[in-house]
């Protein structure tokens, strides 16, 4: 199988992370041309996004783990802050941070162990957004249909000025880097059409009756076609594309929305007082629940509308994986709650035992030599309960024949 040279990106981070995404996203949209062909490009970015999330999901759950650690820990960080709260000198500043440095090593916390998953994704993320930005230089076979109509384009008299005319000048504004000499910039010209522009295109480009040029036009529009959209251009603000942007803020704000309430839940259940000590996470995360879905939304109006649908199936992911992750960590902590309580009622129990286990007439913990026999060591009941009588029946004896001689003496 082929795949994309990668010819938009030259970051030497994001190319190699784009090409292993663009292997992944060509498998699936190959996979979903086998099946159908209408909507075939807006059904790979959801399988896509969904499977590029659950790959990420060990990272959510170890942020969430650390998270939640130091969500524990917290009321007792901030007795350590509160009693450093009204000393500024650079003692008692060196003796706070050595103080909460040894806090932090005892319970094997970092604070800083749950922005390292945050700080791994957004490479990954720059890359998906490169790659949904310039689709036909990460899946072949569509690369293949831009390249078809592209040479053919190329090969007109006069296209340069065809496209860099008033008509399309908003389209060529959008792109990076775009020469009209180059094949990889009208690819990206083409694919950024809008389903008007394109048939003022066909017709000012000379190609209009073309049968091998128009059968790719009408390819292209079947795979970008989602809903009656065309995932290449950008909604705008006008009915119905704003519908997108709607959707898409209403989804940030439910995901960040549940994420805090549920936080807030948990900060609340570790005060001991019932009260939630101020968590400055959750401070942060109810200001970003306010302006987050506002830049969501003005982001997927100025974008192409295959960007906003990964946005969109990836908040959705998001509010599945907050219900999901917070199930598999709850039960991690559910589970160590009761082997905590196991082990404190373990040693509760043999703590008892241990007082139990006096010899009242000795004073001797019984099992010590002093008062245990080696029959009743080795455990053999019987024998040690004969050895226990015969003792007995010396000490009476013995008692019997003081009392005997004690009378003599009177006598």
């Amino acid at each position: 199988m082929d795949f994309a040279i990668l010819a938009p990106t030259s970051n030497f981070i994001l190319k190699p992370l784009a090409f292993v995404l663009s292997m992944i996203i060509s498998v699936v949209y190959q996979l979903i041309q086998m099946i159908t062909v209408d909507h075939s490009l807006g059904i790979t970015i959801i399988l896509f996004t969904f499977i590029v999330r659950a790959c990420m999901l060990p990272l959510m759950l170890k942020q969430q783990r650390s998270s939640r650690k130091m969500m524990r820990l917290q009321p007792k960080i901030q007795k350590i802050q509160d009693k450093y709260k009204n000393k500024t000198d650079p003692e008692s500043k060196q003796k706070m941070s050595m103080e909460m440095s040894e806090f932090y090593k005892k319970n094997k916390a970092n604070p800083m162990s749950g922005c390292l998953p945050l700080l791994i994704q957004m490479p990954i993320l720059f890359a998906l957004y490169e790659i949904l930005r310039n689709i036909p230089f990460y899946i072949n076979d569509i690369g293949t249909i831009f390249e078809s109509m592209a040479a053919q384009v190329m090969a007109q008299p006069g296209y340069a000025d065809v496209i860099n005319g008033d008509a399309f000048k908003s389209v060529v504004q959008g792109l990076q880097k775009f020469n009209v000499e180059t094949q990889n910039s009208v690819i990206d010209f083409l694919y950024h059409l809008s389903k008007t522009q394109w048939t003022e295109f066909t017709q000012a480009v000379g190609l209009a009756g073309n049968a091998a040029f128009e059968a790719n036009v009408s390819l292209q529009a079947e795979i970008n076609n989602f809903l009656f959209f065309n995932l290449a251009e950008a909604p705008g603000w006008g009915f119905p594309g704003i519908i997108w942007p709607v959707v898409a803020g209403v989804t940030t704000w439910l995901s960040s929305w549940l994420a805090t309430r549920a936080n807030e839940k948990r900060t609340k259940r570790t005060a001991k007082d019932g009260k939630a000590v101020q968590n400055p996470q959750n401070q942060t995360m109810k200001v970003m629940n306010i302006v987050f879905p506002f830049m969501t939304a003005f982001f997927v109006i100025t974008m192409p509308l295959g960007l906003g649908l990964y946005w969109i199936a990836g908040n959705i992911f998001s509010i599945l994986q907050q219900f999901l992750v917070d199930g598999i960590v709850d039960r991690e902590e559910r589970n160590e709650a009761l082997r905590r309580r196991d082990e404190l009622e373990e040693k509760k129990r043999l703590k008892e035992l241990s007082r139990s286990n006096v010899d009242k007439r000795t004073g001797n913990r019984v099992g010590t030599a002093a008062s245990v026999n080696r029959s009743s060591l080795a455990g053999n009941k019987k024998a040690a309960i004969r050895q226990q009588n015969r003792e007995r029946l010396e000490d009476e004896n013995s008692k019997d024949n003081q009392q005997i001689d004690s009378n003599g003496e009177e006598s």
